[in-house]
């Protein structure tokens, strides 16, 4: 009997994003760790925050997460 192929979970992008419970994916903003002198506070600010994945984005992901 032959056995399915089994499909990996992309292991780069598991470990920066996450799935919630509603199907929406999020993750931490980049550009906040260094040379932050010339970016302005509200900019500074807004990173500090978790942001929520475009819904035209997360069906790509989903299937490289195999969820």
């Amino acid at each position: 009997m032959a056995t399915k192929i089994k499909a990996k979970t992309h292991k780069g992008l598991s470990k920066v994003v996450k799935v919630r419970k509603s199907g929406s994916v999020k993750f931490q903003p980049a550009m906040k760790n260094h040379k932050l002198t010339h970016k302005s506070n509200a900019s500074r600010r807004r990173r500090h925050q978790d942001s929520e994945l475009g819904t035209s984005d997360v069906k790509r992901l989903k299937s490289l997460l195999n969820k």
